[in-house]
């Protein structure tokens, strides 16, 4: 047998036509492709809208849920970004998760804790102190409650969260003057 000069010799045996152009390059793009910029132009439009109609330049860290309606108060103080515990008239949340059923804890007096609340909030404790090792746990969270939920229910979500480490809370109002900013707190 003898020595051939080594090349391209896949499908070359092949005695069809369109099977030779294929394999011997016949097939090949232009060089001076051109990218479409319309549709890409047409894509950063849209995302740069998306960002500016999502981005809030005035700092405010709690977004009110339509079924919440905030109390209103005179002095407030600026809120620094923490758990946010959500309360309305059908569902506790912590976070946007639901931990429990307003109406299930508004049917006893009798302060107990909220096992799911508990949980959730060492889990953020823990997490927390990972990614800050070497600063102490302020244990801050913020409650948001509507105006019209029944004090028994909020006892027991700060009885809860007490339980937790977080003993820092501050209530989220609706600002009407005098004080730091649109959204305060107290404890």
């Amino acid at each position: 047998m003898p020595i051939h000069k080594p090349g391209k010799v896949l499908l070359h045996h092949i005695p069809l036509k369109f099977v030779h152009d294929k394999v011997a390059g016949g097939g090949r793009k232009a060089v001076d492709m051109s990218i479409p910029l319309v549709p890409f132009i047409d894509f950063l439009i849209v995302l740069v809208v998306f960002l500016l109609m999502s981005f809030s330049a005035s700092g405010e860290l709690v977004a009110q849920k339509p079924s919440i309606t905030m109390p209103s108060a005179e002095n407030t103080d600026v809120l620094e970004i923490s758990p946010i515990i959500a309360i309305d008239a059908q569902v506790v949340t912590l976070d946007g998760n639901r931990v429990a059923d307003t109406a299930t804890l508004a049917q006893t007096a009798q302060v107990d804790r909220i096992e799911q609340l508990v949980q959730n909030l060492e889990t953020l404790k823990r997490n927390w102190a990972i990614l800050h090792p070497a600063e102490p746990f302020n244990g801050e969270v913020i409650l948001q409650a509507d105006q019209a939920i029944d004090f028994r229910v909020i006892k027991k979500v700060m009885f809860s969260a007490a339980q937790a480490g977080y003993t820092n809370v501050s209530f989220a109002v609706n600002g009407t003057g005098g004080g730091g900013g649109d959204e305060g707190g107290g404890e």
